[in-house]
């Protein structure tokens, strides 16, 4: 059998501790002979393990599963945002430098076909290039991204897939210059830069899923600094897109633990209020899905989450997640 990242992270806890049949071991050890980040994991906690069965204790404390789960995050440090976008652009310039014509039309997630889909993120770069360079702010939402996609689609009907790509790249060379020549802080699309950065290379990152999936493509992963830093956003975003869905838990405490290669653990305040030293709740939740459902490409109940305490909050942050998610 061949296991995908998703099913390595659900396999690697049993592999540490030789719970794996025989054909699950077999496929482990096959994904993490070509993946040096997952050989690190699957190394540092049969590690975990040995030390477990080295103490003999009959009754691990609590903080053991968060530490056990620390481990597994491998505790990378994030990248630079800039670094993170380079990094996910060269996977979308790799996967594409597979795209064959008769893949061109195949539809993607979100109804646009591959050649549509590459158009739409070059379009979109280009947006944030020009707000960059503009005298009036504009607020580049999920409605101004299908807004401006289907103003500018139209431009690429007929183009050969080449000067699609190259429109690509230089959208993309401009938006990274941009790190360059304004401080992290100025202003782009009604974000900070720093932010647009990482939003954009989290776009990437999605649509890079979604042209694999439906052209049957295997890709590598993304590396774990980069979800770290995708992740980070994503989190930080969580109390905005609680009230962004209607939500309201005043003065009420989360903690999120994003576990696998990139993971972390933040707590954060979901009700305005700063956060209180006791969660009230604890969501824990792989990364690889967690980014999934902030993309909104999967449900809820198809992230294989857990929830300690206030379990209302808990599935409220998982719900409200995608509340920015654009195509």
């Amino acid at each position: 059998m061949d296991v995908t990242r998703s099913e390595f992270e659900d396999l690697v806890g049993a592999y540490a501790l030789d719970a794996c049949d025989a054909e699950e071991a077999r496929a482990i050890d096959a994904y993490i002979a070509q993946h040096a980040d997952a050989a690190a994991e699957a190394e540092r906690l049969r590690g975990a393990a040995a030390w477990l069965g080295a103490a003999g204790a009959l009754h691990p404390p609590v903080s053991l599963r968060d530490r056990l789960l620390a481990v597994a995050a491998e505790r990378v440090e994030p990248v630079a945002p800039v670094e993170a976008l380079l990094r996910e652009t060269a996977r979308f310039e790799a996967l594409l430098d597979t795209v064959t014509d008769p893949d061109l039309d195949t539809v993607t997630f979100n109804g646009l076909s591959v050649r549509d889909l590459v158009a739409h993120v070059a379009i979109v770069d280009e947006d944030f290039v020009a707000a960059a360079h503009a005298d009036s702010a504009v607020f580049i939402g999920a409605e101004r991204v299908l807004a401006v996609t289907e103003a500018h689609l139209p431009e690429t009907a007929g183009q050969p897939f080449r000067e699609i790509r190259e429109r690509l790249r230089r959208a993309r060379a401009s938006l990274v210059a941009l790190d360059g020549d304004l401080p992290a802080t100025a202003r782009v699309g009604g974000y900070s830069l720093s932010s647009v950065l990482v939003i954009r290379a989290f776009e990437t990152w999605t649509h890079c899923g979604d042209i694999a999936a439906s052209l049957g493509r295997d890709i590598a992963p993304a590396e774990g600094p980069v979800l770290r830093t995708m992740a980070e956003l994503a989190v930080q975003t969580l109390p905005l897109a609680l009230g962004a869905k209607g939500y309201a838990f005043p003065g009420r405490t989360a903690r999120v633990v994003v576990s696998g290669a990139g993971g972390g653990d933040w707590t954060i305040a979901c009700g305005g209020e700063p956060a209180g030293a006791s969660p009230d709740v604890i969501l824990r939740v792989p990364i690889f899905e967690f980014c999934q459902r902030f993309a909104e490409r999967v449900g809820v109940d198809d992230v294989p989450f857990e929830i300690e305490g206030d379990v209302e909050l808990g599935r409220a942050l998982l719900d409200a997640a995608p509340a920015f998610a654009g195509l």
